[in-house]
């Protein structure tokens, strides 16, 4: 009778002790059956504890309560629970081994109630030893391996408190402690258990976030590769798979721009960005840029500022953009085309969207490179924004430096001083002189600027886990446009009589030109209306002479813009009358200009990208409306033919008069003496009949 009163003590008490944690113990397939000894402790032994640790967000209260052996694991539901890594344990011996024959006894003392010994933050949900009780801490913490166990042995006999007390980022809560005997009776009831089993388990909660790529103009970017590292005991650490799962995570972008992670347990996350596709346009990867977010217990995720379960973070990219431009000769609208006569200065006008991470970039700079012309950086230049002039005090926002060899220029921006034009447009406008060396060809004269910029933000220090390095190599992009001027030829036939007719020589024109009101070195009206001009303003471009051949070709020495003009004839070959009004002249070739427009980049070998906007790939000459003489015609594939338009003027023979000495002299002679003596004769007769 007393045997059976301790033994039955001893079952309670074990199974009051595996219960007041609130998770049933699980055990191993493998079931070990005691042998029958006595029933007496041997206080001699020491003992153990092993705990295996699970995830498990089932319904515990299905589950069968533990006994402490290893057949417990046998009633672990394989499909839904998994063993947990990372949980720390700590325990605590509360009775001794008298104590525990004690209460082993045939008069049994009071089962330890485990509330008497711990408290629960009521913030942290973490549980610790009251501070007013007296414990024996038996070691330190273990934390449980792959398998989800953790051993303490060779334990002296007696109770003890075990209290989670390190909880994997993914447990919503931690355990309550329990009391566990060592040792305790087998479940039969017939036996001591030394080596005690136990199988708490901890619900787990993660947290999902999605990450969405835009470019300018809200694009959604594909392509765009990240990191995704947690703050592991202070140091960020890469997380490449779902904790939930196991799975890979996907951290490029989708088609649609997206980035979506499962499966994250709570803590401090990041994400990098790291690379970009090469196929993306011109955008500037931002290695330096964090975006942290932090996952908590009830899966709710805090991002700038804000808590909610959906999380979508916007990561935005930048990257300026360039175009290049030329004044309209005639409308003053900004064109890709226009045509000028040499000598004249051709306005043009760059625009600049500046990025809005500016600031942070290394180098920004702005090169025009002109062909035929030459750019005019000492007067009439200007950098605006919001059309005002960008202050540049000891350049302190731009080096403005003449290109000598090229006869362009090169603007330095500096981007730490350029805070205040983040996002915003920079407009440069100058002139460009047209020079006599420019081409009449379809090839025309083209001006390209370059806008060149660092594609790569560096941290300016190494945190030790951003694998973007300060010292990593910074590569340029840059965006190219082009205009094109035209300018033509006058060529003039001067022709005896006809069409046919010779070739007159050393007879010398004055060419004018119409031009706007106000051009500076034009004929007043008064002088305008002698000559025969009809309404307008005009000025003389120049004087031209016919050669030996007849014609005069200004190929060689000038170029020509459409337009009307007047030829002046001042002098002409011997034999032959002076023109009595000023020959008209409508110059009209039209140009079709066909570029090449693109939107896609090149990448060199360096994956450094550039945007060649517009390049030109082929125009025609042809005559246009209203064209007075013959227009030569050159196709798309001539680059070697000068737009030339040719006008045939003819001069015909003046009246002339005998040689002296002749028969023609004497007949005049004749006929002069005559006229006098009858003016001799009707004089004497009037005053005689007076």
């Amino acid at each position: 009778m007393k045997k059976f009163k301790k033994m039955l003590a001893g079952l309670l008490g074990a199974a009051m002790v595996l219960t007041s944690f609130g998770t049933p113990a699980w055990a191993e397939s493998k079931v070990d059956t005691p042998q029958k000894t006595t029933a007496t402790i041997d206080t001699k032994k020491t003992g153990s504890i092993t705990i295996h640790k699970y995830e498990y967000n089932g319904n515990t209260t299905l589950l069968p309560d533990g006994t402490g052996e290893t057949t417990d694991a046998s009633q672990v539901p394989s499909s839904d629970a998994k063993p947990l890594a990372g949980a720390g344990f700590t325990i605590y011996q509360i009775a001794n081994v008298d104590d525990l024959t004690d209460y082993y006894s045939t008069n049994p003392s009071e089962l330890p109630n485990v509330d008497s010994y711990v408290e629960q933050n009521a913030t942290t949900k973490k549980w610790s030893i009251k501070s007013d009780v007296t414990v024996k801490k038996t070691s330190v913490e273990k934390k449980t391996d792959n398998n989800g166990v953790a051993t303490f042995d060779s334990l002296e006999l007696g109770f003890y408190v075990v209290v989670e007390t390190t909880q994997p980022d993914k447990v919503t809560e931690p355990i309550k402690p329990f009391i566990v005997s060592v040792p305790m009776t087998t479940k039969n009831g017939d036996n001591w258990l030394y080596d005690v089993n136990v199988y708490p388990k901890n619900s787990t909660a993660y947290g999902s976030v999605k990450l969405v790529k835009k470019g300018n103009n809200t694009d959604l970017l594909k392509g765009v590769t990240f990191v995704l590292q947690k703050s592991i005991d202070g140091v960020w650490t890469n997380v490449t798979t779902s904790e939930e799962n196991g799975t890979e995570l996907n951290l490029t972008t989708d088609d649609n721009g997206v980035i979506t992670v499962s499966g994250l347990s709570q803590g401090s996350y990041r994400f990098i960005e790291t690379d970009i596709d090469s196929k993306l346009p011109g955008y500037i990867l931002d290695g330096a840029k964090t975006y942290e977010f932090l996952v908590g217990r009830d899966k709710q995720i805090t991002y700038n500022g804000k808590t909610e379960s959906n999380v979508t973070i916007d990561a935005n990219n930048e990257k300026p953009d360039m175009k290049k431009e030329v004044q309209d000769r005639t409308t003053g609208n900004w064109e890709h085309e226009s045509d000028y006569n040499v000598g004249d200065f051709v306005p043009y006008k760059i625009t600049i969207n500046v990025p809005n991470n500016i600031t942070q970039l290394k180098d920004f700079s702005l090169t025009d490179k002109p062909t035929g012309l030459e750019d005019m950086t000492d007067s009439d230049f200007s950098v605006k924004c919001n059309d005002a002039e960008i202050t540049n005090t000891d350049n302190s926002v731009y080096t403005l430096t003449k290109n000598d060899d090229t006869k362009g220029f090169t603007i330095s921006f500096v981007p730490t001083a350029m805070g205040d034009y983040a996002g915003q447009q920079i407009v440069i406008t100058y002139n460009a002189k047209l020079l006599d060396t420019a081409v009449k060809t379809t090839e025309g004269n083209p001006n390209t600027a370059t806008l060149e910029y660092s594609n790569k933000i560096l941290p300016e220090t190494d945190d030790g886990s951003n694998p973007n390095k300060p010292s990593d190599t910074v590569g340029k992009d840059k965006i190219e446009d082009s205009t094109v001027v035209y300018t033509f030829k006058l060529k003039i036939n001067k022709k005896a009589n006809s069409a046919d007719g010779s070739p007159l020589s050393g007879v010398i024109f004055d060419l004018y030109k119409k031009v706007p009101n106000g051009t500076q070195g034009a004929l007043s009206d008064e002088d305008a209306a002698k000559f025969g001009f009809t309404r307008g303003t005009w000025k003389k471009v120049e004087t031209l002479t016919t050669g030996s051949d007849g014609t005069i070709d200004t190929s060689a020495k000038t170029g020509y813009a459409n337009g009307d003009y007047y030829l002046v004839e001042t002098k002409t070959a011997e034999g032959y009358n002076l023109l009595k009004s000023p020959v008209t002249v409508k110059l009209n070739i039209a140009y079709t200009t066909t570029w090449t427009k693109t939107d896609d980049w090149t990448v060199d070998s360096d994956g450094n990208k550039t945007l060649v906007k517009h390049s030109e790939s082929k125009s025609t000459f042809a005559a246009g409306e209203g064209a007075t003489g013959q227009v030569t015609v050159v196709e798309e594939n001539d680059t070697t033919t000068d737009g030339t338009m040719t006008e045939t003027i003819i001069n015909r023979k003046g009246f002339t008069l005998p040689k002296t000495g002749d028969i023609g002299t004497a007949m005049f002679l004749i006929i002069g003496i005559g006229g006098m003596l009858a003016a001799v004769y009707i004089m004497l007769r009037g005053r005689k009949r007076a």
